[in-house]
């Protein structure tokens, strides 16, 4: 195990750091930033993660020292919880609050099991939980066809197709408080960073996702004596969280406060972050 910094971002009103930390050859990359008192997890995205967690790590840069955190292309769902504990080990984090969009409240989910004492307050957004082999059809149908269709193009068409369009998806819409200078930097830095992903980092993810949904159950146990510290963010316009999968979630997290948006699909922390943060804020900012 080894860790190394790869970059120093300056940007107007904050500094993030790039880190590496490579565990039996997996390299997760994370950045840190900000000067508060408390710590904050967050996994927005598997891939370029610790770049698109930087507006969310600049808007709590009082509250919270942020790590903004991509999961690496692992075939082993298992072991994402430990990556993700070495990584907080090496920040030297023994206690945090979280938050996790798509499959990021998924590793979440997965820590919260294996080391159910280090999450504080809870944020899962437009996440899925585990499913009966039954529901493959059904209550996780969209995740599970997601991963077909994506084998399927990465068969006939080059890896840049999915990049390309990944990037289009997050890109435009990425916005610093500092201006436009500092927000032009951020999207090329994402945009760069996007080109690096490979047609095997691809398959990988799909392995990992496909091993949770198949192999990995996770109980209310957790969350069920914790009522005031949990949020759980979900959207009408969500085409990829079905209503299905949303309905599971609240099972899960029984006692959780709920917040739906009405647009901004399956990142509304993106589409509609004036709105997100100003909850984040309620919801940090409440005493338990």
């Amino acid at each position: 195990m080894s860790i190394s910094i790869i970059k120093k971002y300056d940007f107007d009103n904050f500094t993030a750091v790039e880190k590496v930390l490579t565990i039996d050859g997996n390299r997760w990359r994370y950045t840190v930033s900000g000067k508060g008192k408390r710590f904050l997890l967050a996994i927005l995205s598997n891939i370029t993660g610790h770049l698109l967690g930087l507006p969310l790590a600049e808007e709590f840069r009082e509250e919270f020292i942020t790590i903004a955190l991509s999961v690496p292309p692992m075939h082993t769902f298992a072991d994402t919880a430990k990556g993700l504990k070495a990584v907080l080990d090496a920040e030297q984090v023994t206690k945090c609050s979280v938050i996790g969009n798509s499959n990021g409240g998924v590793y979440l989910q997965n820590l919260i099991k294996q080391y159910p004492g280090i999450a504080d307050k809870i944020v899962f957004s437009h996440s899925l939980t585990s499913m009966n082999p039954s529901d493959v059809n059904t209550t996780n149908a969209s995740e599970v066809r997601i991963y077909s269709k994506m084998r399927k193009i990465l068969k006939v068409l080059p890896v840049s197709v999915l990049t390309y369009g990944l990037g289009r998806a997050f890109c435009p819409k990425l916005r610093l408080q500092s201006g436009k200078t500092d927000t032009d930097k951020l999207i090329a830095l994402c945009k760069e960073d996007f080109k690096r992903i490979t047609k095997q980092d691809f398959y990988t993810m799909a392995d990992c996702m496909e091993d949770f949904l198949f192999n990995h159950i996770f109980t209310s146990e957790p969350y069920i004596n914790r009522p005031k510290d949990i949020l759980i963010v979900d959207s009408e316009s969500d085409n990829l969280a079905n209503p299905m999968q949303r309905k599971e979630m609240l099972e899960l997290c029984p006692n959780a406060n709920e917040y739906h948006f009405k647009t901004g699909g399956h990142v509304t922390i993106i589409n509609c972050r004036e709105e997100y943060f100003l909850l984040l804020h309620k919801f940090w900012d409440r005493p338990d």
